[in-house]
């Protein structure tokens, strides 16, 4: 049984644990987008020819949603952020998902985002939210993602509560030096909760 890690590059902390696999910066958004600029959803087509019957797909994106999406539509748009988090998992993340699930015969099962990280606005983006803000995002898309997962009978991998300090921030013993990412030292956490939806893992 292998697991494969498909997401943006905080899937890059299971490199040598899981089989990894993702494009450039894909979004929980863009996955169901035929016309990506990631070509997510090719890359992962192109993958399920690998998965055996056995295996399990990790879905490991949200995260460029939650830091930059979901503000800057807040901002030009007035929808509300749990508005917009229903937009992107049901209507885009979720239903990518299961049909890789159900077209597919595969297990699957998905990681939450991480806590709001340390990184400023590195790319100068026009809207960008502060990180307080970002780990109101995060925490709202989660309980909105886990419950879309409990109602699909999804496995939800919540990596959140082992590594969130009293704020909803990273805890700084997990951070990256980057300031974006979570260190790989989190891993053992991910596997602790794949097992309660996987035994034999």
């Amino acid at each position: 049984m292998k697991v494969w890690a498909f997401g943006d590059s905080h899937a890059a902390k299971f490199g040598g644990t899981f089989e990894l696999v993702g494009p450039p910066a894909p979004t929980a958004y863009g996955l169901a987008n035929e016309e990506s600029e990631s070509q997510s959803l090719f890359m992962l087509r192109q993958m399920l020819h690998e998965v055996g019957p056995e295996d399990i797909v990790l879905f490991v994106l949200g995260e460029i949603d939650c830091r930059v999406h979901i503000y800057r539509q807040h901002i030009l748009t007035g929808k509300s952020y749990f508005d917009i988090c229903k937009e992107i998992i049901f209507d885009c993340y979720g239903r990518i998902i299961k049909a890789v699930r159900d077209d597919n015969d595969v297990n699957v099962a998905v990681l939450d985002i991480p806590p709001a990280t340390a990184q400023e606005n590195v790319y100068e983006l026009d809207h960008y939210a502060s990180r307080d803000e970002r780990a109101k995002i995060i925490f709202l898309f989660n309980w909105t993602l886990g419950k879309w997962c409990h109602d699909n009978d999804v496995c939800f991998v919540e990596l959140w509560p082992y590594i969130t300090d009293e704020r909803g921030w990273l805890d700084d013993r997990y951070a990256v030096w980057d300031g974006a990412h979570v260190m790989n030292t989190a891993v053992p956490f991910v596997v602790k909760e794949l097992e309660k939806c996987f035994p034999n893992l």
